[in-house]
């Protein structure tokens, strides 16, 4: 069927080359019929004696006077074939047809007397492929969603995920190509290509200055703009603020559609899901307990961050099995000038200090370069004294826990604990963060890469203090909390550019993380009736990964993936009031994975997936997935959608022990626990939709939806760790620890983004709204009925301002309110109390009966980037809660003077707090 059509294209291709064009227009690679050719002569006498093809051509249009006319990428390989042909008084006709048949070509006549020089239709057609990468011209970092056009083709392609595009299938010959990326400036060339020719390159694209929203939104283009959709990639801004937390305020900190920070713990929740159920990952390393403490301590220094995405409900089977989601961390390498210097950067906020080196390497034929990064704490000299207060509010002693939990009941003198007013804790506490980054990445040519890298964070926290007792005469408490976090990973990932429709990765990783709580508590007038606590808590995974990125056709591309991993914990923990727990447990799961994106026609796009994971007791679990995407970019108003469903499970759950501490520094133990098939597996159904428009220039209207059944949700069950007869024998089965649940979440939401000019100033603002519900079964509590999740906020609403008065300067504001949170009470309460035989006739009801109080923050911040000399600074302010604001974090309970009632003891957030923070890159 091709070979019948060859023979009208290069008919075609000839037409175009006997038209007369200006000399300076005409391709390079056609011969022009030699002009004033009126006829041709009867008969000719020749002679071509081993000459190449090409000179055989040429004698016999010079000899003939014969319109003559061929393309370079028809002779291919076979311009080289030498030709001997020896004619005498012979038509030209019959000389052109010995040299064509001696090349193994052929030839045709057209109407107007031009001869054609073309491949054999009975030949196999010839053709060629192109591969590459677009990539950022300054950090060497993949670009995705790119599209890439060749002027020859009539349609274009998209960079995958790993920045890699392919056309598999080329004719011969000479190709414009342009690259365009939102946020880069637009790349043109050119290129050859051969016969049976694979060219690699690599395509690098220079930024462009764009908006400093925090979101990166890929436009509205064929294509590109459903794909983004279901995952959000923040600007550097707000990875500051997720990784980091809320110290301070600056410019493009807003979060993305679905994401809320829980207050007073900085932890991240996604979708109304639990904490465990979205996990991070660095360079694909898993990471646990990724921030704690009100996100002042986490395990990754922000300045080896170069992109975050969040990827929610909805997303593809190449990106793992978790029950809601998944929020996905890429390490820097390359300078941020792109430069081939080494460059160095140190920034400094009110909570730490940090230093980036980057320096080209060349190593074994390879150019590269490599990455040292540092962090460490600046707490003892730079803590906010806002913080500080709230935290050693939160540190005062709960009487009702003390009472409740500690043995302190049985001394004279003390029977009347839970009346104890301890307003606050007068001690000291100490917060340490020290890490360490390296990484390196190497690149062979166009179509290998090796990256490399690794960390280590020891981050702890410790109180040692005394509560004074001001009002049931009961004595003043000594307590103290030291807890310590310690982790580390590493990765090795190589990347090769196999062909035209090939590309692969091949990952080797591996990760480590402890815990270490020690607490005790003791009466100045009782030191031996002490108190004690202790947890140590790990989790270590070694996994080996591989996908193929396969181009099949220019409609079809598929990803295809296997990943083989070994997870081990162990849990010891021990106190007064849970019976002790002491396990270790380890799992192998592997895991086959498939995804297939189809253009379907019209603007719209079918992304099917299926992932299959076997743990080592030989259960099987499949989890099919499947979107549909399109978009439309003619007209004023363009648009993208996208609907998304599928089966979701998670094969290692992480799991929160409430703090039997009375002082509750650290609000809970949390350990993680890998599944093999016989402690219950986490199992979800997610169904999701997303949508952007732009009605007019300057606006955006995006949102989302999305409804999640859990069937499945593994819970700590506090129900069997408490024993009426006194402590028992430490729990050794981690299958006793846990319990089955269910659940379910809705919810929606909304952002209204403008850009444009007010008064001659740069302005953006954003109107987001977040709604949702949620809710699951507490083992042992609550009557089994269901209840929200203490993580839930039913509604929040952000608005957020950025001006841009002078060059480098910008001027932010934030006004953020929350409605409808459940769990009145403290957490410990509903967590300890809430399983008999421990209730005790508080006045603990049911967590999704009463709210809190609404909670309102405005927030201030500017930031100003200008050059000293070579070095470029940025100086950063901020007034966190600028109203000073008493919002409620949540309320304790104290037993009244007169009576046998309780009254509520509220605690609160921090005020109104001033911060500064300085970043330099000389």
């Amino acid at each position: 069927m091709i070979g019948r059509w060859l023979p009208h294209l290069y008919i075609g291709a000839a037409l175009l080359a006997t038209t007369r064009l200006p000399a300076q227009s005409r391709p390079p690679t056609e011969r022009p019929p030699v002009r004033g050719a009126a006829s041709t002569p009867a008969l000719i006498t020749i002679a071509l004696l081993d000459l190449p093809l090409v000179e055989a051509l040429e004698a016999l249009s010079q000899a003939a006077r014969m319109n003559l006319v061929w393309q370079a990428a028809s002779l291919g390989e076979r311009s080289a074939t030498r030709v001997s042909c020896r004619h005498a008084d012979a038509p030209p006709e019959e000389v052109l047809r010995c040299i064509t048949r001696s090349a193994g070509l052929d030839y045709v006549r057209l109407s107007s007397g031009t001869y054609v020089v073309v491949a054999r239709t009975e030949s196999a057609p010839v053709f060629a492929g192109l591969a590459g990468v677009v990539i950022d011209a300054a950090t060497g970092t993949p670009l995705p969603s790119a599209r890439i056009q060749l002027a020859e083709l009539p349609a274009s392609v998209l960079s995958q995920d790993d920045g890699g595009f392919s056309f598999p299938r080329l004719r011969p010959g000479r190709y414009a190509l342009s690259v365009r990326a939102v946020g880069y400036r637009p790349s043109q060339s050119s290129f050859e290509l051969q016969p049976n020719d694979v060219h690699m390159i690599r395509l690098p694209l220079e930024r462009t200055d764009v908006s400093a929203g925090p979101i990166v939104v890929n436009g509205v283009r064929p294509g590109a703009a459903s794909r983004v959709l279901g995952a959000a990639e923040l600007a550097p801004r707000a990875i500051d603020g997720l990784v980091t937390g809320p110290a301070v305020f600056l410019p493009g900190a807003p979060v993305p559609l679905g994401v809320s920070r829980r207050d007073g713990t900085g932890d991240l929740h996604l979708q109304g899901g639990d904490l465990g159920e979205h996990p991070w990952r660095l360079d694909g390393i898993p990471l646990y307990d990724a921030g704690s403490l009100a996100g002042l301590l986490g395990v990754v220094a922000p300045a080896v961050v170069e992109r975050l995405t969040v990827r929610r409900s909805g997303f593809r089977a190449a990106d793992g099995s978790f029950a809601t989601g998944v929020i996905d961390l890429e390490q820097a390498v390359v300078p941020a000038d792109g430069g081939n210097a080494p460059a160095t950067e140190f920034s400094v906020n009110p909570i730490t200090a940090s230093g980036r080196l980057s320096a080209p390497i060349r190593m074994a034929g390879a150019l590269g370069h490599v990455m040292v990064a540092g962090r460490t704490g600046m707490w003892q000299w730079t803590a906010p004294s806002a913080l500080v207060r709230s935290l050693r509010h939160w540190s005062a002693p709960d009487p009702v826990l003390l009472a409740r939990l500690s043995g302190f009941a049985a001394f004279p003198g003390t029977a009347q604990l839970d009346r104890t007013r301890y307003a606050t804790s007068v001690g000291d506490e100490q917060v340490s963060l020290h890490d360490l980054h390296a990484a390196t990445r190497l690149r062979w040519g166009v179509s290998q890469q090796l990256d490399v890298s690794a960390f280590r964070t020891a981050n702890g926290v410790s109180y040692d203090g005394t509560a004074a007792d001001t009002g049931a005469g009961v004595g003043s408490l000594q307590s103290s909390d030291a807890y310590s976090w310690r982790t580390t990973g590493g990765q090795m990932t190589h990347r090769w550019l196999i062909g035209p429709r090939v590309r692969q990765r091949v990952q080797l990783r591996a990760a480590s993380h402890a815990l270490e709580h020690s607490g005790r508590m003791h009466m100045l007038t009782m030191p031996a009736a002490a108190v004690t606590a202790r947890e140590d808590n790990g989790i270590a995974e070694v996994a080996f990964a591989a996908d193929w990125r396969v181009t099949a056709t220019q409609r079809v591309d598929l990803v295809l993936g296997t990943e083989l991993a070994h997870t081990a914990a162990h849990l010891d923990l021990a106190n007064r009031v849970l019976r002790p727990i002491g396990y270790k447990t380890s799992v192998v799961r592997g895991a086959l994975f498939s995804d297939a994106t189809i253009a379907v026609g019209g603007g719209r796009y079918l992304d099917a997936g299926l992932r299959v994971t076997q743990l080592q007791s030989g259960r099987t679990y499949a989890e099919p997935r499947v979107a549909l995407r399109g978009e439309r970019v003619s007209g004023a108003r363009p648009w993208a959608w996208r609907v998304a469903g599928g089966g979701y499970h998670q094969f290692v759950n992480q799991f929160d022990a409430a703090s039997t501490m009375p002082v509750a520094f650290v609000p809970n133990a949390r350990f993680w626990l890998p599944s093999d098939g016989v402690t219950p597996v986490a199992r979800a159904w997610h169904l999701a939709a997303e949508g952007v428009l732009r009605p007019r220039t300057g606006w955006e209207i995006r949102g989302e939806s999305y409804i999640r059944w859990q069937p499945s949700i593994p819970m700590f069950n506090y129900g069997v760790m408490f024993d009426s007869t006194g402590i028992s024998a430490p729990v050794r089965d981690p299958a006793t620890l846990l319990a089955q649940s269910s659940g379910k979440a809705y919810g929606l939401g909304v952002r209204v983004i403008h850009e444009g000019a007010l008064a001659g100033v740069g302005v953006r603002s954003e109107l987001a709204y977040d709604g949702g519900s949620a809710s699951r079964r507490f083992p042992a509590r609550f009557g089994g009925t269901m209840q929200p999740p203490p993580w839930l906020e039913p509604h929040r609403v952000l608005l957020a301002t950025e001006a841009r008065p002078v060059k480098g300067l910008v001027l932010a504001a934030r006004t953020r309110g929350v409605w409808g949170r459940p769990w009145v009470l403290r957490q410990a309460y509903y967590d300890l109390f809430g399983a008999a035989p421990m209730n005790r006739g508080l006045p603990i009801g049911m967590p999704g009966a009463e709210t809190r109080p609404v909670l309102i923050d405005v927030d201030l911040g500017l930031s100003y980037t200008g050059q000293l000399g070579r070095t470029q600074v940025e100086i950063g302010a901020s007034l966190t809660n600028a109203l000073n604001r008493p919002n409620v974090l949540d309320y304790g309970l104290r037993r009244q003077t007169v009576g046998a009632g309780y009254e509520t003891v509220p605690r609160y957030l921090p005020g109104r707090q001033p911060a500064f923070s300085v970043r330099v890159r000389p």
